[in-house]
């Protein structure tokens, strides 16, 4: 419609005209109006809604993010919506993976209640006036709920999983007669990762067609049901005493440090920080989170986001509670106001039973520390009312009714063993009645014993004494269990509540490994997970240690653990004089570990003489080759690819291993295509790269030992997350063997192809790290200690083509390979940061771009190799003499023979125990000349003949066989496999229940055994 303006002035039209132009703008505004987080921090936001039987408005009463929430009082049937809102899409959501792991649409958003009632809500969406999704939320709640609803979960017309929706009015029915709601930080749609969404008491339909105990850092329902039907039985005297003991000593682990003085200016400080307010009603404070990194945050509706993440109250809380005892009267009753005042906003917020605050999904690294200040507390907490609401929030937050269940569905996992399974026997003792106690206290010893003896679970503890998480070997979440385990199974020695012998000899067993795959407390790269070169190791585990030794043996026949012990001085006993003393008096004394050791469900051994040790790597079909995440270990293709690390008893750093300036490409013993750390780094967030090889492990014999693999980049599967086809494009093929003999070891591989014909394929020697520049490097022909150096160490037909690197080690390169070798300045990036993303996990002192000082050496097989191949001998850190020595001891050295070196077998003779090794790649291949004439399935075999007539055979069938449920998808332990191996001459087969079947028909002898878990078969044979 058009306006007549003529009759006013001209300043009254001017006047009119802004007034206009403002109310249209001010329409427009509101009109376009359409956030995709509300909060109700302005008008706007609440005049955004329609309201039908009753009122709404802005209120402070009670807030999550900002100063307001949206308060609704109704009476008769009520409703409330708005057409005003934003549906996000997955690039708009803040998903840390991508797509990576399935995402689809959800629903968040944050409810208070005053009084809880026997009524409910329906929360809807429609599209074009109908209603299209719905679900319904009971009013049998107080304090904060905040829920996460994707929309595939939701009744009625309901989407597609991942699928993008599209509604256009959001509205909240209400049915009960009258009531008074708030609501919060509504997030109308983002993609949410599927895996996150829990179900609880108002939203118990999420899920509810899944197995919901697969997930076991999600609280169940039924688990907390089972708590509350709980029969219990009448506790005696004994059994009170064995209870009284068990508290007191997890006491002991909180006692206050007496020496240290109370602050109460520090805690003043901390308290402030939490900025609680108490109203009269309730203690108000700012949105007490957990994962806040996954909620759409929009700091222009929402304002500057003030939050406290709950592992900071947790901080805070065990710091009153950890200085209660000290402090007089008056001061503790200070310290008991703030306590009581952070436990009821703790509970206000909606941490209470019943509950998941839209997701719990690795809960247990946070509640660790309020958890701790909860137990310690527990007498002020019982003395205030608020033991029981306390304990049931903890109990059900930590699912402490899982340990009720059926035994069939335990299933052993490192995170719980790490995160909660300490906490869960603390957890205990805020049951106020002992006949509960008593009853917990036992279903949780039969819950531990049972999951520790588990070897063949999807995750645990395996046979070989590997931990197994992320569905592969995994040292660093083994320390989290090596860390809490020990104090269970101390705790609970004694009483009549003790670990049982199964669980207890499973988890020594597993425990005592890690110290044998460390060197002399660090694991290695190669079996670093996702952090590779920080440091990884066992050297945290001192106390550890002595509480597995005290704790006694598994079969109880011992106050002191004799194998855990004797490791104990091995490792720390120099330094602790005391303990040194006094197990010397019990006639124990360290340990000398040296040898062999073959862990297949690792695809690693280790190899050990003096005070060094050789860790070597592979991976295969089952075993995967590193962990690549979207923030860590950005480079990590190569760590496993046949890999040799030195480490002598200083542990890496002090071997040579560091990350400043490290080159990706150049992993010592692996073969690789050597990429510019751009194409290095994968497109890909996550990958755990399994190749389609079944054919890699080791196999042990007295001291010595051998290992295997089969080396295949072109095609396998991603171990985690979508486990779909894949594989590097340059298609890298290797068979590559290790034999360790004695103090050396011989390094052989064949058949190495790639298609890549712009980047070279290498096998590396060593990267080793230069505290001095000048540090000489002896080769063949001169010493080096110019910096920076590189040149080409030529095949000299004459003699050998040896060097030694700036650690001591040497290298004997026996095949028509020139090597190449360099000391330079090397620019590298951190493994944390991302060259094509530009992210960085930890800001690391700034550091994305590393620098060092190196000596290298490889051997270049060119680009886009056919068949190439390499051999060379380790010499590992030899003596001062012995280095200067080196060009004789080398080309002196008749210790051994490689008698065959190609595609079919790799075979090594030590001539010093007359002990053959054979790697055999080929089956049903004849090898012509050798006491084994064939082998029906790819094989490693030791054959030791000390006396003409007399053999002792160490065989495996490396293939772990894992049972294949989806495509790409395994459980992981292993089934037997066959392996028949067919010995020249006949032989009498001393019996051994491996061996099925032993065929003397014909001029040979055929011995059919059956191989599993990987681990070597020893038998012995007479002509």
């Amino acid at each position: 419609m058009t306006k007549n303006y003529s009759f006013l002035t001209s300043k009254k039209k001017e006047a009119v005209t802004a007034l206009f132009f403002l109310t249209s703008c001010i329409s427009f505004a509101q009109s376009d109006y359409k956030p995709a987080v509300e909060s109700f921090e302005s008008e706007k936001g609440l005049s955004a809604y329609q309201i039908t039987n009753g009122k709404i408005a802005r209120s402070e009463a009670h807030r999550k993010y900002g100063k307001n929430s949206l308060q609704w009082e109704w009476k008769d049937k009520s409703s409330i919506g708005t057409s005003k809102f934003k549906i996000l899409t997955a690039e708009e959501s803040p998903l840390e993976y991508g797509l990576f792991f399935p995402s689809s649409p959800t629903l968040q958003m944050s409810i208070y209640n005053e009084v809880a009632q026997n009524g409910k809500i329906t929360v809807s969406f429609e599209k074009n006036g109908k209603r299209e999704v719905y679900f319904d939320l009971p009013l049998s709640f107080t304090g904060w709920r905040t829920i996460w609803v994707p929309f595939y979960e939701m009744q009625g017309n309901t989407p597609k999983k991942l699928a993008q929706v599209d509604y256009d009015y959001f509205k909240i029915t209400s049915s009960t007669p009258t009531g008074k709601l708030f609501f919060d930080d509504i997030i109308y749609s983002q993609y949410q990762d599927d895996r996150h969404a829990y179900p609880d008491e108002i939203v118990p339909f999420i899920k509810s067609k899944l197995n919901l105990g697969e997930d076991h850092w999600m609280p169940l329902i039924s688990n907390y049901d089972r708590i509350k039907n709980l029969k219990t039985e009448a506790v005696t005297e004994a059994v009170r005493k064995d209870l009284k003991k068990i508290e007191s000593t997890i006491e002991q682990n909180y006692e206050a440090d007496k020496k240290s003085k109370l602050n109460l200016k520090s805690l003043r400080e901390d308290y402030k920080k939490l900025n609680l307010v108490d109203n009269g009603k309730t203690i108000l404070g700012p949105p007490l989170t957990f994962k806040a990194t996954q909620d759409y945050y929009d700091e222009s509706q929402q304002g500057k986001q003030v939050l406290t993440d709950v592992q900071d109250l947790g901080k805070t809380l065990k710091k009153i509670a950890s200085s209660y005892e000290k402090g007089t009267a008056a001061e503790k009753e200070e310290m008991k106001t703030m306590f009581l005042n952070g436990t009821k906003y703790f509970l206000d917020q909606g941490w209470q039973a019943g509950s998941n605050g839209g997701t719990r999904h690795h809960i247990g690294y946070n509640v660790r520390q309020i958890t701790e200040a909860f137990f310690i507390m527990r007498q002020v907490l019982d003395d205030n009312g608020l033991l029981a609401e306390v304990g049931a929030s903890l109990h059900w937050i930590f699912n402490i009714g899982s340990l009720l269940d059926n035994p069939e569905n335990f299933h052993v996992n490192i995170d719980y063993l790490n995160t909660q399974s300490y906490y869960h026997l603390m957890l205990i003792f805020l049951f106020e009645k002992q006949e509960m106690q008593a009853a917990m206290v036992q279903a949780y010893s039969n819950f531990i014993n049972i999951t520790l003896a588990q070897q063949k679970e999807e995750w645990g503890f395996k046979v070989d004494g590997t931990a197994w998480h992320h569905n592969g070997s995994y040292p660093a979440y083994g320390l989290g269990a090596f860390q809490n385990v020990p104090k269970v199974i101390k705790t609970l020695s004694g009483t009549k509540f003790r670990i049982g012998s199964e669980g207890h000899q499973n988890f020594k067993y597993s425990f005592l490994t890690s110290r044998a795959y460390s060197q002399l407390y660090n694991w290695g790269f190669g079996n670093a997970g996702r952090h590779p070169l920080e440091n990884n190791g066992i050297y945290s585990l001192k106390n550890e240690f002595l509480e597995m030794a005290y704790a006694g043996n598994p079969e109880g026949t011992s106050a002191i653990d004799k194998d855990v012990a004797e490791a104990y001085l091995r490792l720390w006993g120099k330094e602790d004089p005391k303990t040194t003393a006094s197990f010397a008096e019990k006639g124990l004394y360290p340990e000398i570990l040296s040898g062999y050791r073959s862990l297949p469900y690792g695809a690693t051994a280790i190899h050990r003489r003096d005070d060094w040790a050789a860790i070597i790597k592979g991976y295969s079909k089952y075993v995967w080759a590193s962990e690549i995440y979207v923030k860590a270990n950005r480079y990590g293709r190569y760590p496993a690819n046949g890999t040799i690390q030195l480490l002598n008893s200083g542990g890496e750093e002090a071997s040579g291993f560091v990350q400043e300036g490290w080159d990706w490409n150049r992993y010592p013993g692996s073969t690789v295509i050597n990429l510019p750390l751009k194409e290095l780094e994968p497109k890909l967030p996550l990958i755990m790269f399994r190749s389609n090889e079944s054919f890699a492990g080791s196999i042990v014999l007295g001291q010595d030992g051998i290992f295997g693999m089969i080396l295949n980049e072109s095609k396998g599967t991603n171990a985690d997350g979508n486990e779909s086809n894949l594989g590097f494009p340059g298609k890298l093929t290797a068979k590559k063997s290790v034999f360790s003999f004695g103090g050396k070891m011989i390094a052989i591989g064949t058949d190495i192809s790639s298609i890549d014909t712009k980047n070279p394929t290498q096998t590396n020697i060593f990267q080793s790290s230069l505290k001095d520049t000048k540090a000489p490097i002896m080769t063949a022909s001169e010493t080096i200690t110019k910096f920076p150096f590189e040149t080409e160490l030529k095949k000299n037909k004459k003699s050998s083509n040896w060097l030694i690197d700036p650690y001591g080690n040497g290298y004997n390169v026996l095949s028509n390979n020139s090597v190449q070798f360099k000391k330079a300045y090397q620019q590298s990036y951190h493994n944390e940061y991302s060259i094509n993303t530009g992210i960085i996990e930890d800001p690391v002192n700034g550091a994305r771009e590393t620098y060092g000082d190196f000596a290298s050496a490889w051997i270049d097989h060119g680009t886009s190799p056919k068949n190439a191949s390499y051999q060379y001998v380790i010499y590992p850190f030899l003596s001062k003499q012995n280095q200067n020595n080196f060009g004789k001891i080398a080309a002196n050295d008749k210790s051994f023979e490689i008698k065959r070196a190609d595609g079919i077998a790799h075979i090594v003779l030590n001539k010093e125990t007359n002990t053959t090794g054979f790697v055999i790649f080929g089956a049903n291949q004849t090898l012509d000349k050798e006491i084994i004439k064939e082998v029906s399935s790819p094989a490693l075999l030791m054959v030791n003949q000390k006396i003409k007539n007399e053999l002792t055979i160490s065989a495996v069938q490396p293939d772990l066989n894992f049972p294949e449920y989806k495509p790409g998808k395994y459980r992981n332990y292993s089934q037997p496999v066959e392996l028949k191996i067919t010995i020249v001459g006949k032989w009498k087969v001393f019996p051994v229940d491996f061996i099925k079947n032993i065929d003397t028909s014909g001029d040979n002898t055929i011995i059919t055994l059956m191989c599993v878990d990987g681990l070597p078969r020893e038998f012995k044979l007479n002509r």
